[in-house]
């Protein structure tokens, strides 16, 4: 943004509130989806080439997200920016949960002789964003004035998380 002769940042910054807000936005969501990558990276010692594959088409998410966050942001491209924008997220969660699986499966790639490293593996994985994900994608789709509304799901992830862990925990018992 251009600050005009004369005029102050905090104009500027109130003119354009919407690019502000979605650049603040991207950021947050950026955020996370780095938190995550790390969360799971940090048990690798290595990879191989799924690993690059997933990390490339992750990264790839990471760049495009900026703008698909300015056209949902944006009055003008209102058709369309929702599902771009939330699909541009679900390939990002699928990427990381990939990654997961991928070195829960080849453990070769991991760090050895790491309690945690082991607790990892062995711990359930979540697919509740994912799924989340997936459904405000199709939602995006099949009811377009729904927007990004159904992303506000994703703020019971843990909560969510920790209801399907009960349940598995009383169906092992039972079981």
């Amino acid at each position: 943004l251009a600050v005009p002769k004369g005029d102050t940042v905090g104009r500027v910054l109130s003119d354009h509130s919407g690019e502000v807000s979605a650049f603040v936005i991207s950021f947050l969501v950026i955020w996370v989806l780095w938190t995550s990558h790390h969360r799971t990276m940090e048990y690798f010692d290595t990879y191989d080439a799924a690993i690059m594959r997933l990390t490339l088409l992750w990264l790839f998410t990471i760049v495009v997200l900026p703008f698909t966050t300015q056209l949902v942001n944006s009055e003008a491209y209102r058709h369309g920016a929702a599902p771009l924008y939330i699909g541009v997220l679900l390939v990002s969660s699928l990427c990381l949960l990939g990654m997961s699986l991928w070195g829960r499966r080849h453990r070769e790639l991991l760090l050895a002789d790491r309690p945690e490293v082991d607790e990892w593996i062995n711990a359930p994985r979540s697919v509740t964003t994912v799924g989340i994900l997936l459904v405000a994608f199709v939602l995006s789709i099949a009811v377009p004035s729904v927007g990004t509304r159904p992303l506000l799901a994703l703020l019971f992830t843990d909560a969510i998380d920790r209801v399907v862990l009960r349940i598995r925990e009383r169906v092992r018992r039972r079981g």
